[in-house]
């Protein structure tokens, strides 16, 4: 079977992630955006404030939005799902500092499998009031998936728009 012609929409944005970039919303200085392009092309954070880079093999992350309605109005859910390996020191430092750090919300820059680049946690319209924060964090204790074992955490964000492009230099983010 082939898909002939077939071209994902650019507003609809789910499937696999490649890399994920976080930073607190407080690190956040200032996001530009272009309306001619529909896309931010320029992200500044505090005091040289960096994103904490995350990378994922196959099948390892995913990224979901889905619409529904409220009283006439969009609401769009954007969900980061994500494995990290060998449940343990590592992978819990970084569950504990996720969870301290999305009391006050997180930024995510996404690169999905398909190189498409896009902002996730960040309003527009309501500038740093939409962030990211841990929806739920899940442990294995065996070898359900692999040898090692793991901790797959979920974030959410409620928005009222659209995950929006990024054409910036996101490896200087890093």
């Amino acid at each position: 079977m082939a898909l002939i012609g077939y071209q994902r929409k650019s507003e609809r944005k789910n499937g696999g992630i490649r890399t994920v970039g976080l930073t607190e919303a407080s690190n956040i200085a200032s996001i530009e955006y272009s309306k001619d392009d529909r896309a931010f092309f320029e992200i500044t954070l505090v005091n040289g404030q960096k994103f904490t880079k995350y990378e994922f093999r196959e099948d390892e992350a995913e990224y979901k939005e889905t619409i529904s309605l409220s009283n006439h109005s969009p609401i769009v859910t954007h969900e980061l799902t994500f494995m990290l390996d060998k449940m343990g020191y590592e992978a819990s430092a970084s569950v504990e500092s996720m969870l301290n750090t999305t009391l006050g919300g997180l930024v995510a820059l996404v690169r999905t499998t398909n190189d498409e680049i896009f902002l996730v946690g960040y309003s527009l319209l309501f500038e740093k009031e939409r962030p990211l924060r841990i929806a739920s964090v899940t442990a294995t204790t065996g070898k359900q998936l692999r040898d090692e074992t793991t901790e797959t955490i979920t974030l959410r964000s409620i928005d009222t728009n659209m995950a929006l492009p990024f054409v910036g230099d996101i490896d200087a983010l890093f």
